[in-house]
């Protein structure tokens, strides 16, 4: 989901990139997906419900790593744990790096175009981006489906 801030930048990333968020640290851009509706909207409305804009992609990319099965997180070292960290009392109260900045700190850096994890709002999955482009010259091909263009207008 766009907050409305965003719907007319629907492939910017930018609104993680103001203060980070769990898989992005601030300054990062990041898309932040999720792979069903449900999903999307439990997401969204986790701090409070407020007004949104549900927006479909189509996205393409074998650089994608799949942290939604335990043992594929076990081989990259990442205990279940960090799936839920805490990140906002780890960031903002204790001032340290939040787990999931450093987990993708290592997966940017080995050219990984996004991650696939469980929901921290539901049962759900989200897909978050920190490469992606219209056409895929630099990370996952990313295309917003808005046939009538309502959302940049």
């Amino acid at each position: 989901m766009l907050a409305v801030r965003w719907q007319r930048e629907p492939m910017s990333g930018a609104g993680a990139a103001l203060n980070g968020a769990r898989w992005n640290r601030r300054g990062v851009p990041a898309l932040y997906l999720s792979v069903d509706h449900g999903t999307a909207i439990a997401e969204f409305h986790q701090a409070l419900l407020r007004p949104g804009t549900l927006a479909a992609y189509d996205i393409r990319s074998e650089r994608i790593v799949d942290l939604t099965d335990a043992g594929r997180r076990a081989s990259f070292g990442i205990p279940d744990a960090v799936l839920f960290a805490p990140r906002k009392t780890i960031v903002e109260i204790e001032h340290r790096d939040a787990p999931g900045w450093i987990i993708a700190d290592r997966l940017i850096a080995g050219e990984a175009d996004g991650i696939l994890v469980p929901s921290a709002a539901c049962a759900g999955v989200n897909l978050v981006l920190w490469r992606w482009s219209a056409d895929g010259g630099d990370g996952a091909a990313v295309r917003l489906i808005d046939p009538d263009g309502d959302l940049r207008r």
